[in-house]
């Protein structure tokens, strides 16, 4: 500014000076000042446009950084998805298998469930309520199509496994049979699915369910002692030991 002002006073100077120059020194006057407004302009615009290039190039870092954020989460999420999809694509598998597993199981577990039925139709007479009741639930449950085939599994399995068991245990209940014209009270000792024997609680007379003919038959008296003692083992109240009883028919003809 100063340099501005000593300017234009050495250019007084020259015009008065100078005869004519006025007009001259006017017109350069003019031009000076208007040189040195347009470069003070072109300063202020250039520190602005500075300060928004620090300002840009700022904003540009940012939004790098963001950009590698973002391809970096488009990437996980590109895994992921692909994941997914590898899993929709198992579990549509899996489900196919299902239902074909269930298509084949259903007839698996119906020809299971006609097989117990006819062993307990076919099988030495013993807890007969107990076991046709079982069966009776069991088909309620394989006819309610609202039960899933895994529910159905596990009702005839279960059912399978209590008939099995019988094989494989002893016990002894009380009961009535029918001998003859006349209904007698008693024990009934079961001796696995062997044979079911009957002793009466006087102890003076004893049976063998007789699987063939479908009826209880009279057993010599030399079999009740060996008979009494199975009744206590099946109950607990002597100690496992061997005894003699007739074994009789296994199977129906």
């Amino acid at each position: 500014m100063k340099h501005k002002i000593k300017f234009i006073g050495a250019v007084l100077v020259l015009a008065v000076a100078i005869p004519g120059y006025a007009d001259t020194a006017r017109i350069l006057e003019k031009s000076v000042k208007q040189s040195i407004d347009t470069r003070q302009e072109t300063q202020k615009q250039q520190k602005a446009w500075e300060a928004r290039k620090i300002e840009l190039t700022a904003r540009y870092g940012q939004l790098l950084s963001e950009n590698e954020a973002l391809i970096h989460a488009f990437n996980q999420l590109s895994g992921e998805e692909l994941k997914q999809q590898k899993l929709n694509q198992s579990l549509a598998q899996e489900k196919l298998e299902s239902i074909r597993i269930q298509e084949e199981m259903l007839p698996f577990l119906r020809a299971v469930q006609a097989r117990l039925e006819l062993l307990v139709k076919n099988d030495t007479s013993f807890l007969g309520k107990e076991r046709t009741t079982r069966l009776a639930k069991l088909s309620h449950v394989m006819d309610d199509i609202d039960v899933s085939i895994a529910e159905k599994f596990r009702k005839v399995m279960e059912t399978l496994f209590i008939e099995a068991e019988y094989g494989n245990t002893i016990e002894v209940y009380q009961d009535k049979i029918q001998i003859g014209a006349n209904e007698v009270q008693g024990n009934i000792f079961r001796l696995g699915r062997i044979s079911n024997f009957f002793l009466s609680l006087d102890k003076k007379s004893a049976a063998v369910f007789n699987v063939r003919q479908n009826q209880w038959e009279m057993l010599d008296d030399k079999y009740i002692p060996g008979l009494a003692g199975g009744v206590e083992m099946a109950a607990k109240r002597r100690p496992v030991e061997l005894i003699d009883l007739p074994l009789g028919s296994l199977a129906k003809k």
